[in-house]
């Protein structure tokens, strides 16, 4: 509608306005390593959320942004469906993206008010007899989807109740990232043993429930000892494309070569804690 598009519009030049503010002469300095994760939710796994995904990572692209794309269940088995999609997430992957894993456990989402996707090692009998025709599977089964897909899953976030849900971490999924308030952006690796697993941990912020500006003012003030992440959803991609762009072009004027920017399983893997 002509109202939407006005908005959206307007909100795309507060936010490269914002990003222009930044593309100064800043002095040379180290710069944090990045990470950029996109949520792929369960609820949302259709074409038009596939038309957006391929037009973020076409953007992503154009700025030299490497993506982690963390799929749900629900995106592996439409993707695997469809040949043309599959060879797009081969040539993702080729492009130096990752393809990791997006989990919605069943304690979390009931503690959060959002939706469940199916999957859980909880007991069935534990399940509130209501949401039992939900039930999908168990993680192997969750597991073996993700993993039909392209390339190895190695990173995720898989959400949920720290304590109830921590029987659903899949031990191949080593690497994880949490976290949406502004300070979750900055962290350093850390490990952790989640159920039966032991992994690293980072976190990372919305990037749209922040306030204009914030984090390329956080990112400025952040020691290179650190790492910054950020998170986005596709629908909000959708809804906000000019919030994406304009973090893209200001990571990008920063540091064009793209030295500090990696995937979540690149940037953990490499890691080197400050001495």
């Amino acid at each position: 509608m002509p109202r939407r598009k006005s908005s959206i519009a307007i909100t795309a030049r507060w936010w490269f306005a914002i990003a222009a503010a930044f593309l100064v002469a800043l002095p040379a300095v180290a710069l944090p390593p990045s990470v950029f994760v996109v949520h792929c939710e369960p609820t949302r796994a259709n074409p038009a959320m596939w038309a957006a995904l391929t037009d973020l990572v076409a953007l992503a692209e154009g700025y030299g942004i490497p993506l982690s794309i963390d799929f749900t269940a629900q995106w592996a088995r439409m993707i695997l469906e469809d040949e043309a999609k599959m060879r797009a997430v081969e040539t993702w992957l080729a492009a130096g993206h990752e393809i990791g894993c997006h989990h919605h456990g069943y304690w979390g989402t009931r503690e959060r008010n959002s939706t469940w996707d199916g999957y859980t090692n909880t007991p069935l009998s534990e399940v509130d007899p209501q949401d039992r025709d939900r039930y999908l599977g168990t993680m192997d089964d969750y597991m073996e989807i993700l993993n039909a897909l392209p390339g190895e899953r190695t990173s995720g976030c898989l959400g949920g109740s720290a304590t109830a849900d921590a029987v659903d971490h899949p031990c191949q999924i080593v690497y994880s990232t949490q976290g949406q308030a502004l300070e979750d952006a900055v962290s350093q690796p850390v490990s952790q043993v989640v159920g039966n697993c032991t992994i690293q941990q980072i976190g990372h912020a919305l990037l749209v429930s922040q306030q204009r500006g914030a984090l390329q003012n956080l990112y400025l003030a952040t020691a290179d000892e650190n790492v910054f992440g950020v998170v986005g959803h596709v629908y909000n991609f959708a809804d906000f494309p000019g919030a994406f762009e304009a973090w893209f072009a200001f990571l990008n004027s920063l540091d064009p070569s793209g030295e500090a920017r990696a995937t979540v399983s690149e940037l953990i893997a490499g890691w080197t804690p400050s001495p």
